[in-house]
């Protein structure tokens, strides 16, 4: 079985030839999101995508040092950089004078604080998948759960309601902590809360 990692690493070596489709399937299934399709109304998609390869390019020696001694992160840093790459060429589309979007309306600034806000969410939702434990993932659902006794019930039974209480606190305080080092905005945090995290609380898996 391939593993995207590796392979990424190989490629960027000059080492392996399945590292650039790996690479290629991250950003297409970027580009091909609701937050950026539009933009292959205006760009040709595989002209982004070599552009794209030619700024990873530029980082290539940064990132075979950076992962060296990594056996994972590399698709997760990849995905990162895509949607920063195509969120500047939204910010460049914005301000052509010519270009119009959804039924020849021009991309409003309100619009695209919108595609920045859900891409800085992305980025969250990817940074929380690394820095808070699965349980502590669990916690956020059932701070923001709609229904906290229902799910204090099925996940909490077995634990005092004082204990729950400070364990909430903490999880909330390496949240407000994990906003503040990364420099993301209220927005973009409220942006995860009500469309990222239900999904996985849904499914009841915090790992996906």
């Amino acid at each position: 079985m391939i593993n995207p990692h590796r392979e990424i690493y190989l490629f960027l070596q000059g080492r392996s030839e399945a590292g650039l489709d790996v690479i290629s399937n991250i950003f297409f299934k970027q580009l091909n999101s609701s937050s950026f399709i539009y933009l292959t109304n205006y760009c040709d998609a595989e002209d982004l995508f070599m552009d794209f390869i030619s700024k990873l390019f530029e980082k290539r020696e940064y990132l075979l040092s950076l992962f060296e001694k990594q056996e994972n992160g590399l698709p997760s840093y990849i995905r990162l950089m895509a949607s920063n790459f195509l969120k500047d060429r939204i910010k460049s589309v914005s301000d052509r004078e010519e270009i119009s979007v959804f039924n020849n309306e021009r991309l409003s600034q309100e619009n695209q604080e919108e595609v920045i806000v859900k891409v800085d969410a992305f980025k969250l939702n990817e940074t929380l998948k690394k820095e808070l434990k699965e349980d502590e993932i669990l916690l956020l659902c059932y701070i923001t759960a709609p229904d906290k006794k229902e799910f204090e019930e099925k996940y909490f039974s077995s634990i005092n309601k004082n204990t729950l209480y400070k364990r909430v606190q903490r999880v909330k305080e390496k949240l407000r902590k994990v906003v503040v080092r990364h420099g993301f905005a209220q927005e973009v945090v409220s942006y995860y809360i009500e469309h990222l995290l239900p999904p996985r609380c849904k499914r009841g898996n915090t790992d996906g």
